[in-house]
């Protein structure tokens, strides 16, 4: 069954508030830079316990969106939805307050909201007749609206509230998304449903590279500040490179929505791949702020224009729907197990192995890519 092509046109009041609380629930990952930093100068958590926060939400996001996409009909959405944000109001009240093991299981409890309303998100977008455009104005919201965030963190809230500030404020964007939350689709139609359940051997190799491309941007990201400082940065450059990479992502959204039809899902991701190790020879290379603020917004660009190409490159290798539900799995567990794998190298090596670490799980992601292209008839390979 292909499902964009049986999925049945909403209008665009029916599909608007799940954009809306998909882009609240994932925005959070391009914030966790500035959100950890802050945790860290509370003394609520040191620097290895950074990476298990981030690993820890991370981790909620994709057992939610992984379980829910596997064993739930798209069905009583609303319910499913208030309840997300009941447990994401709950965590960040309680990240306030708690600190050290207790913030971690508070930030996978968070996760496991945003997961939820994830759920709901790639379940539209898999039954879009167009998704790499969808998804690219849905990045591009999220992106909008995580540089409106990091800029009111950054220079409003956090110097005169520090980390009660900025959770605060994520607890106001959580009652603002409860608004969207009557005016969204309950359910969708059994002929829309799509197939639940696992996809075969070549979606399952696209889907892993998904992983290790998502895994080479988050586990660095949220080791950006520490990384840019024991470069010789200045603290306040190395903040400017966060605002810098979260506009860059703007960009990147909207090229993809402008380009997704015209341009293959494996050249994108190819394309994508090579300018982000770019990046990082920037960000890494000893040079002027000017460079590696260069860096940090390439970095960020490609963030965002890539995973646009997600969906249509595992449509292309599984028409039934069953891989394209598991997008999201695959792209949050790549923020799990980069942070994940970082923490304990971070450890041992100290914080500046992750350029390496992340420059190798990109590479990972080229090769499970070329991978997926063998022993296919024509039909089957992901446009280029």
């Amino acid at each position: 069954m292909n499902v964009s092509a049986a999925a049945p046109r909403q209008p665009l009041a029916a599909w608007l508030p799940i954009v809306v609380l998909g882009v609240g629930a994932g925005c959070i990952s391009g914030l966790q830079p500035l959100l950890l930093d802050l945790l860290l100068k509370a003394g609520k958590l040191d620097v290895a316990a950074m990476g298990l926060a981030a690993t820890a939400e991370a981790a909620g996001m994709a057992i939610a969106v992984t379980l829910a996409a596997l064993c739930l009909p798209l069905q009583n959405l609303r319910k499913w939805a208030l309840l997300a944000l009941c447990a994401m109001a709950l965590a960040n009240t309680g990240t306030i307050f708690g600190s050290g093991g207790a913030i971690i299981a508070l930030r996978f409890l968070n996760g496991l909201g945003a997961g939820v309303l994830l759920w709901v998100l790639v379940g539209m977008l898999a039954r879009a007749p167009d998704p790499a455009r969808l998804f690219a104005i849905y990045v591009t919201a999220q992106s909008v609206l995580g540089l409106c965030l990091s800029q009111a963190i950054s220079g409003l809230v956090a110097p005169d509230f520090g980390h009660v500030g900025a959770y605060g404020l994520l607890l106001g964007l959580n009652a603002l998304m409860l608004l969207a939350v009557p005016a969204m689709v309950d359910g969708f139609d059994a002929a829309a449903q799509g197939s639940r359940g696992l996809p075969g051997l070549r979606a399952v190799i696209v889907l892993l590279a998904m992983t290790a491309f998502l895994a080479g941007i988050m586990g660095l990201w949220v080791y950006l500040l520490p990384l840019l400082g024991a470069g010789g940065f200045a603290p306040d450059t190395a903040a400017s490179a966060v605002s810098v990479g979260l506009a860059a992502q703007i960009a990147g959204g909207l090229l993809a929505a402008l380009v997704g039809a015209h341009i293959g899902a494996r050249t994108a991701w190819i394309a994508g791949i090579a300018l982000a190790i770019g990046a990082i020879a920037l960000m890494n290379g000893g040079g002027s702020a000017f460079l590696m603020l260069a860096g940090a917004a390439l970095f960020g660009f490609v963030w965002i224009f890539v995973p646009p190409f997600h969906m249509p490159a595992v449509l292309a290798v599984d028409p039934s729907g069953r891989g394209a539900m598991l997008v999201g799995t695959a792209q949050l567990s790549g923020t799990v197990i980069g942070p994940l794998v970082a923490a304990p190298v971070v450890t041992a090596q100290g914080v500046s192995a992750v350029w390496t670490l992340s420059a190798a799980w990109l590479a990972l992601s080229l090769a499970l890519l070329a991978a997926a292209q063998f022993h296919k008839t024509p039909e089957e390979r992901i446009p280029s």
